[in-house]
């Protein structure tokens, strides 16, 4: 993973888990000192972000999140769920033994980390599931897609519950595995519709 990379993850964390609130204008020096990280891959993976629509360019002054209504995040589920319910059918169908045991270990580790109230850790885990479910059930652009979607996404369900909400989703995650690997696609699509809602709870 080169520099951009890992900076662009950290930020992405970081807004997952509402560290950079949209109230806040920031600048690529505070980040890159707040990550411990050189100015170079922090600023790339600003302009990354800016590109995804994220975030935006504050002349003069650094950046901040792009706003987002509750018709925004309707309007990013409905998409998601274009690309989630092919891409589930399509596992079910094929039942790869390989892809099962690759989302097996996703799900386990974002149980692990909701237990822990770790919400970086489940996030992360949470995040590499979805990219799995994708890419192997669509490929690599849909995947893409669909993650550029999910980060413009924000939490919001109640603050005061986040870790029993984290640890409600990630034990769907291992259901839905279960769904896949029987080959059961109606069952399958509809918990993952129910998943994928995790951010308007």
């Amino acid at each position: 993973m080169s520099l951009r990379e890992q900076a662009l993850e950290e930020i992405r964390s970081a807004i997952s888990v509402g560290d950079l609130g949209e109230d806040r204008i920031f600048s690529a020096a505070g980040l890159a000192k707040t990550l411990g990280m050189s100015l170079s891959p922090v600023r790339e993976a600003m302009m990354s972000l800016v590109a995804e629509g994220t975030v935006e360019a504050v002349p003069n002054r650094g950046y901040r999140l792009v706003p987002v209504a509750r018709a925004d995040l309707d309007e990013i589920l409905r998409l998601r769920l274009i690309l989630a319910e092919p891409a589930v059918q399509a596992l079910c169908a094929s039942r790869d033994p390989a892809t099962v045991a690759d989302l097996r270990t996703a799900a386990d580790d974002a149980v692990t980390a909701a237990e822990a109230a770790d919400r970086k850790g489940f996030f992360a885990a949470d995040r590499r599931f979805h990219y799995l479910v994708l890419s192997r059930g669509l490929g690599g652009r849909a995947a893409s897609i669909g993650l550029r979607l999910r980060d413009q996404s924000r939490v919001a369900h109640d603050e005061e519950k986040p870790q029993q909400a984290d640890q409600e989703s990630a034990v769907q995650l291992h259901r839905l595995i279960d769904l896949i690997a029987e080959g059961d696609a109606a069952g399958a699509v509809e918990l993952v519709d129910d998943n994928l809602r995790y951010f308007l709870k």
